[in-house]
């Protein structure tokens, strides 16, 4: 019987006395009952390597073939048995899956941790979105530097780790030349000094590359990977669900911390916007921001709304400026709500807030200025008074509870 490990992309069978070696990757169960992956072969105290073929270990035909073509070749191996061995066995592997867990109510919880607080869970998959020219590809290599020098003391109201934490950048759009430039812009302008990033350009489909990832990120220590973009890293017509859960499902083989950068749907004009596909992208990630930017010269403020939080409640609003000028790019922490169209762009709860900061209003009135429903205003008018943000007061009027006290 061959010796079996588990490795990221698949399987691997040792057979010690014949000094064999198969890696099995890209398993596949089809909707007609066939098992099909890839296969390599390693002989002999030589390692000598077979080139890797792809096989079905449900078809006794594909078997028999194999080895009669293997026979041929290494005439002194007992191939008959060797194959059905590893047939069996990933058979059996296929139909167990993965081991039942048994969860109780008392068992111990570990709080949630941040690569970078709030936006980065440790472990989890993220997802940051937005249109061109928003500012999440810059944003993301702030997020890196914080979290690999540590930055602690950045001036972003960001939470760092407490020791340098290496971030792998899987770059599908850009080149090295690019992200070079815009590090060195953001480490001159704000005096961070020397700042190593750890970057790889990419090409093939995340699900395609998943044993080269992992291997540079053990390499290098990287404790998330930060991936740009999504769009190109799923590898096909992003609106097909299978092109959706086969680079959620990468994510999860990878059992990392990682940072998705994807577009938003095409309807740019619309307040409420998604990521760009099929609806089980947004699905498979825990936490999803939706970044907006709104240029002016030298001057790009960036808002990050928190729009989905499997984990806990979601944040507040965040807001970020950059200024770009020769002597290098800065970054700090700049409030959202005073940028008119990113207070457009939050929730009702938060609009209202800000709103009735100018005085009392009625709910006519309320639902004219910002352009929602009467249930969508009485349900977040509803909500804030239970949360004693606001009160109703005798002439219909709504204020918040700190203009009133």
């Amino acid at each position: 019987m061959p010796d079996i490990q588990e490795n990221l992309t698949g399987y691997v069978l040792h057979w010690p006395e014949q000094k064999l070696t198969a890696k099995i990757a890209r398993l596949k169960n089809h909707s007609d009952g066939k098992l099909t992956g890839d296969i390599s072969l390693t002989l002999g105290s030589k390692n000598q390597q077979e080139p890797t073929f792809s096989f079905n270990f449900t078809s006794a035909q594909t078997r028999k073939t194999l080895v009669k073509n293997l026979d041929e070749k290494y005439p002194d191996w007992k191939w008959l048995s060797i194959i059905d061995e590893l047939t069996r066995e990933i058979q059996r592997i296929s139909l167990a899956g993965e081991p039942i867990i048994k969860i109780t109510s008392t068992d111990e919880c570990t709080p949630l941790e941040y690569l970078v607080e709030p936006i980065i869970p440790l472990g989890k998959p993220t997802a940051i979105f937005g249109d061109p020219g928003s500012g999440k590809s810059q944003l993301a290599l702030i997020l890196a530097i914080v979290a690999a020098l540590p930055w602690k003391d950045n001036p972003l109201r960001l939470g760092a780790p407490e020791v340098s934490s290496p971030v792998l950048l899987l770059d599908y759009e850009a080149d090295e030349d690019d992200i070079r430039r815009l590090l060195h812009h953001f480490a001159e302008g704000m005096d961070l000094g020397y700042i190593p990033i750890d970057y790889r350009r990419c090409t093939l489909p995340i699900a395609d590359d998943l044993e080269a990832i992992r291997n540079h990120v053990d390499a290098i220590g990287a404790k998330a990977v930060f991936i740009d973009s999504t769009s190109l890293a799923a590898g096909g017509d992003l609106n097909r669900m299978d092109v959706a859960t086969s680079y959620i499902r990468a994510l999860r083989q990878l059992k990392l911390t990682s940072v998705s950068l994807a577009h938003t749907s095409k309807d740019r004009d619309a307040k409420t916007k998604t990521i760009i596909g099929s609806v089980l992208f947004e699905a498979g990630f825990r936490s999803v921001f939706e970044c907006r930017g709104q240029e002016d010269d030298d001057i790009l403020d960036i808002a990050l709304l928190h729009r989905k939080f499997n984990l806990g409640s979601r944040v507040h609003p965040l807001g970020y400026r950059i200024h770009y000028n020769n002597a290098g790019n800065t970054i700090a922490w700049h409030d959202p709500k005073s940028v008119p169209e990113f207070v457009e762009r939050m929730g009702n709860n938060r609009r209202i807030l800000e709103l009735l900061k100018d005085g009392p209003l009625p709910m006519k009135e309320i639902t004219e200025i910002l352009e929602i429903t009467y249930q969508a205003a009485n349900t977040s008018l509803n909500r804030l008074e239970k949360k004693q943000l606001i009160l109703k007061l005798g002439d219909k009027q709504w204020g918040l509870v700190s203009k009133l006290s």
